[in-house]
């Protein structure tokens, strides 16, 4: 199935739209939508802090992988938490509390067996009790409006104003999540674990496990990183590698999942050029994670990191460019 886009799907288009000036948005399809939408205002945060989406089912239809949606609409707007649901299918991402505790909350209340009224209220709750409140107007970040890009003596524009609205985020909510991961790589990582069991389940393909391998190295690097920046980096430098690998990591899950180069290493025959592009796919792979872990040796050595791979060959292939296009268009780029 091809990747869905802005037009082909207006569920999640209309979600995007929805979310950059209201709190709520229950599309018009969703069951039981007007007393859900009832019920949240009651409790949804008026500070903008949380939004809540409601989609009908028939918007998960054919999406590149289970956290699509929920990726989508965390980049698309300045919410510091984000709760979805899809049908019956409840997520939630934060950067204002451990994201796998955001998820874990929607999770045990999707299966709590209450109605999805219920199971978001609940949630919306839980999270709010959980996230910390803000200790007042000081503001301990990073001191200037301008932050240093110059890396290898250019000056990364595009790159400079991601990193800026991501620290004008986190300003916004002193409190910092016990995840040093941000949330937004997290999802990549958790979809990369996803990728890495199906890789490792596909039988006598050497390929194939050499890439579930892959992808296990570079989701415990990624995290490693983070880890790292988070003990003996300034904010600055978490930053820069938030927005450099939030692009990179999302090319890669794009690349590597089952509608390409799962599918490429399965049924060859069905593919034109399959050896060459099984090849890109696995040189993208392995030039990121040899980047990640030359920045993990800037970080231990104290020295500002440095980002020199392009994976401009993955986006002149059509089938997967109309995907990057969306996610920088939804990530404000």
């Amino acid at each position: 199935m091809p990747y869905l886009s802005a037009s082909n799907n207006p569920w999640l288009n209309d979600a995007v739209e929805g979310i950059s000036t209201q709190n709520i948005y229950v599309d018009p399809g969703a069951s039981g939508g007007q007393a859900i939408s009832d019920a949240l205002v009651g409790v949804v945060p008026d500070d903008g802090s949380i939004a809540v989406v409601v989609l009908p089912e028939v918007a998960g239809k054919n999406i590149p992988y289970s956290s699509y949606i929920l990726e989508r609409l965390t980049a698309a707007g300045d919410h510091d938490t984000v709760i979805v649901a899809v049908g019956d299918d409840l997520q939630a991402a934060s950067s204002a509390i451990d994201g796998d505790d955001a998820l874990r909350i929607a999770n045990e209340n999707e299966s709590s067996g209450g109605s999805l009224r219920d199971q978001l209220v609940e949630t919306v709750q839980e999270i709010s009790a959980e996230t910390p409140t803000s200790p007042g107007g000081g503001d301990a970040g990073v001191g200037g409006a301008v932050i240093p890009l110059v890396i290898g003596g250019v000056v990364l524009v595009a790159a400079a104003v991601t990193a800026f609205g991501l620290i004008a985020r986190r300003r916004r909510t002193p409190a910092v999540s016990t995840d040093p991961v941000p949330a937004g790589i997290r999802l990549r990582v958790n979809r990369l674990r996803e990728l890495r069991a199906d890789y490792a389940a596909v039988p006598g393909s050497p390929v194939a496990a050499e890439t579930a391998a892959g992808i296990d190295a570079l989701a415990s690097h990624v995290e490693q990183l983070f880890i790292r920046l988070d003990a003996k980096a300034g904010e600055d430098q978490s930053v820069l590698a938030e927005a450099e690998y939030s692009d990179k990591l999302a090319r890669l899950v794009a690349a590597l999942d089952r509608d390409y180069l799962l599918d490429l290493l399965t049924r060859p025959d069905l593919w034109d050029a399959p050896d060459e592009r099984i090849a890109e796919v696995r040189e993208a792979l392995s030039s990121v994670t040899t980047q990640i872990v030359d920045n993990i040796k800037q970080v231990n050595a104290r020295k500002g990191l440095l980002f020199q791979v392009s994976l401009d060959s993955l986006i002149g292939r059509s089938e997967l460019r109309d995907w990057e296009r969306q996610f920088k268009q939804s990530s404000g780029e």
